[in-house]
């Protein structure tokens, strides 16, 4: 408890009484800074243009007589709404990783403490971060065709999360809390863009057994449509990218070490709009990512997240010009 108390009055004391070290220079300053973030969990909504199983030409080559069949007169096995619908949600844990930026800025005041803006400075700043999910989740909920095929056929479905990296780009307004002391608190607020990357896999594997599938109930050639299809695996692994628009806060506190630099410690919240990232499917029901034998209906798909953010604590060092 002394400890504490000799500590507290210790820093005090360096705050009222140590002379302030002025800052010279034009207002001009670069600075970097390393540091780690803190990502929240996510949570995801996986998409496709898929169709279902039984319009797909290498499962069911008579996939255009489908809607011939009674039941099937809703079927869209060659309209243009692919994947209307259909989803499937998951969800990850937090993550951690590295942040590292850079960033030139100007003190409106320049040395004039009496300026009406003093205090105020702009910054452009580069921010990166890389956050190590590393984590696979399996199949937590699916609307449409994913929710038929989960609960009939499919005895693997999950997605794969790796890192999700950032390059950052923002324009900040700070208020520096300018006293008698070395140290300046200070707090601001920013704009950008993201330039984000998610690695991302997935795998669905259907029941090898012919007899546990269910597609084709009612369609002629439904023997054939759960042979060709029974065992086969849906899978890929790639890397899915969005540009996103975000804001931050921040707030650290500064020391001034000598005449043009000082060193300080920098905290930041960052949150991002809604990262959706699509491409081309990988293995699709163990043939290539299309639906017809000619090329001409290739599948894609990708996840959406509301989860885009994170926390940031850094060590920043400014020089002053």
């Amino acid at each position: 408890m002394r400890c504490m108390v000799s500590f507290s009055l210790f820093i005090i004391a360096t705050w009222v009484f140590v002379p302030t070290l002025v800052l010279a220079g034009s207002g001009f300053y670069i600075s970097g800074e390393i540091g780690a973030n803190f990502a929240p969990g996510l949570d995801t909504t996986g998409f496709s243009n898929d169709r279902a199983s039984v319009c797909d030409e290498y499962i069911n080559p008579d996939f255009a007589t489908v809607t011939d069949t009674p039941g099937y007169e809703n079927s869209n096995c060659t309209g243009p709404n692919r994947g209307v619908g259909d989803d499937w949600q998951n969800e990850f844990d937090g993550a951690t990783g590295i942040l590292a930026g850079a960033a030139v800025g100007y003190r409106l005041s320049g040395q004039d403490s009496n300026h009406p803006w003093s205090g105020f400075r702009v910054e452009l700043e580069y921010l990166y971060r890389d956050s190590k999910y590393d984590q696979t989740s399996y199949l937590s909920g699916a609307a449409g065709a994913s929710l038929a095929k989960s609960q009939e056929e499919i005895v693997v479905g999950r997605d794969q999360i790796g890192s999700i990296t950032s390059h950052d780009l923002f324009g900040n307004l700070y208020f520096d809390f300018i006293n008698r002391s070395r140290f300046i608190p200070y707090v601001g607020v920013g704009v950008g863009i993201g330039f984000t990357d998610v690695d991302y896999g997935y795998l669905w594997a259907r029941n090898a057994d012919p007899t546990k599938i269910k597609a084709g109930t009612g369609l002629p050639n439904a023997k054939d449509i759960r042979r060709n299809l029974a065992g086969t695996v849906s899978a890929g692994q790639t890397t899915l990218s969005d540009t996103l628009l975000g804001f931050q806060v921040l707030f650290g506190v500064d020391y001034a070490v000598t005449e043009t630099m000082s060193l300080g410690l920098k905290g930041r919240w960052v949150n991002f709009d809604t990262f959706r990232g699509e491409a081309p499917s990988g293995l699709l029901r163990s043939h290539i990512p299309n639906l017809r034998l000619d090329g001409s209906e290739p599948v894609s798909g990708g996840i959406k997240t509301d989860d885009i953010e994170f926390f940031g604590a850094s060590v920043n060092l400014k020089y002053h010009f």
